[in-house]
This record gives structure tokens, C-alpha cells and sequence, in this order.
């Protein structure tokens, strides 16, 4: 199902309260099943770079709903998963991002950072990432306990101790929600989560994501910051080395033929 299509089939509001409605039954019941399951990575991916259906998500109260499960289901790592991974998807949308700059918010998204399970830390991440990219004066709008620089310094810790996990963590349709964060040089955190996810995908899934990442523009932003000197040199090494993996992978017959 293409962009578009899922785009048209999220922002059916009818269609939406369905699938929130069957979310809340099953927190109001505290059942983690096959159906709680299926109908979170339905929204996860009805809302995937895909702002009309976010809105719609928000105007059915969807934000609060899932709130509440990431309080009632605490250490649910696959609910935590799916339930960050939509939020990231609002948070991918600059004009959505002041629902999530609230200070209750970002106390239980700083809790979930440093979650022992790498996907929760990623998608609590990379969410911190988005809202921190706003600027220090939106974040101190939120009344959050943690300051702007203090939070990204946090972030950054976080990403610097993360150990590349096996398997393919999380698949993306393109890269575009990354080339703002990756241009935001007042906050090299942010940059350094970003580059870490694509180099991430890139070293999974090469045939698939090298020639996307030059389609998408983010190889010239790359080779930009590996060039600047006043770009940080962890987030600098790291640009090195999905370079080096685009240039492995610049033929697309080594694409094809790349395990």
C-alpha cells in the first residue's frame, strides 16, 4: 500500500475511533494480545510520514490514550515500542510538535530513554530529538523540570552508549524526516541520533537504503557535516562510515548482489 493510499485510509476519522476504541479496551482491561498488538502497528503505520492522519490521531485524543498505556503497561517492551514509534511519527511534524512539548510528557519520555530495550531507547530518542531540534526557547514554553541543554546532553549519553542491535530495528519509507535534525548544528545530539539511525539502516538493509539515502539528498547533507569543522567528531566519524558505506554500495549491481 503506497503513502498516499494509507494516508486515505488513516485520515477516516470513522476509521480511527475504531482502532483507538479497540486500543483502550484492551488498556482498560490491561490485555497485551495479538489484537493490541496488530491494531498499535496499525496506527504506527497509518500515521508513517503521514501529518493529516496524525492530525487525526490528535483530534480522537489518541496522544492521551496512549499516554495512559505506556503508564498501564509499564516494561511492555513491544507495546512501549509500537506506542513510541507512532509519537515519533507526530513528532517527525514540526507544526504537531507542541503537543508532545508538555512537561509530563517529557518526564515519562526521559524515563523511557534509558529503557534497557534498545528499540524503546531509539524511538524515545528520537523522539527527544525532534522536539529538542524546536530550539531552547520552545522547549522552556513546556515548563519541562529538564533544561534545553541538559536534555540534550542526556540525549547524547544515551545514543553514545548504544550497542548497534542484531536484526533490522525499524524500517523508514524515506529519509526525509531526518534531513532537518541533521542540519541542526546549534544541537550536535540531535544530529548524532540522527546519523546513528541512518548508518543503523544503511549497514541492515544496504540494497535498500544507500540508493535512498541519495535519492532523499541526505548523502550531500552528509558529506557537508564530514566537511565542516565545527561539526562534532563523534557525529563526524559517523558520517564517515555511512560514506563509506555508500560509496561500497554505489553500483546497483553491488546493491543487488549485497548480502
Amino acid at each position: 500500500i503506497s503513502t498516499s493510499e494509507t494516508s486515505q485510509l488513516g485520515s477516516r476519522q470513522q476509521y480511527m475511533r475504531k482502532l483507538l476504541s479497540l486500543v483502550r479496551g484492551k488498556m482498560e482491561t490491561r490485555t497485551v494480545d495479538i489484537t493490541m498488538k496488530f491494531t498499535l502497528s496499525a496506527l504506527w503505520n497509518l500515521t508513517d510520514e503521514s501529518p493529516t492522519t496524525c492530525v487525526v490521531f490528535l483530534k480522537e485524543g489518541g496522544l492521551d490514550l496512549f499516554l495512559g498505556v505506556l503508564v498501564t503497561f509499564p516494561g511492555e517492551a513491544t507495546v512501549e515500542t509500537k506506542v513510541l514509534g507512532l509519537v515519533n511519527n507526530i513528532a517527525e511534524v514540526p507544526e504537531l510538535r507542541s503537543y508532545l512539548l508538555k512537561a509530563a510528557f517529557i518526564d515519562l519520555l526521559r524515563n523511557l530513554l534509558h529503557s534497557s530495550q534498545i528499540d524503546v531507547s531509539y524511538f524515545a530518542a528520537g523522539i527527544m530529538a525532534h522536539l529538542a531540534s524546536q530550539g531552547e526557547a520552545a522547549w522552556a514554553q513546556s515548563g519541562a523540570a529538564i533544561g534545553w541543554q541538559a536534555a540534550l546532553a542526556e540525549l547524547g549519553a544515551v545514543v553514545a552508549g548504544w550497542r548497534a542491535p542484531d536484526g533490522e530495528m525499524v524500517a523508514y519509507r524515506s529519509f526525509h524526516p531526518f534531513l532537518s535534525l541533521l542540519q541542526c548544528f546549534q544541537a550536535p545530539q540531535v544530529q548524532l541520533w540522527a546519523v546513528w539511525a541512518i548508518h543503523h539502516v544503511c549497514t541492515k538493509n544496504a540494497p535498500r537504503y544507500c540508493p535512498m539515502l541519495e535519492t532523499d539528498q541526505g548523502s550531500q547533507l552528509l558529506r557537508q557535516m564530514y566537511s565542516r569543522p565545527d561539526v562534532d567528531p563523534q557525529v563526524q566519524a559517523i558520517c564517515a562510515d555511512i560514506l563509506a558505506l555508500l560509496r561500497h554500495n554505489s553500483c546497483p549491481m553491488v546493491c543487488e548482489s549485497s548480502p
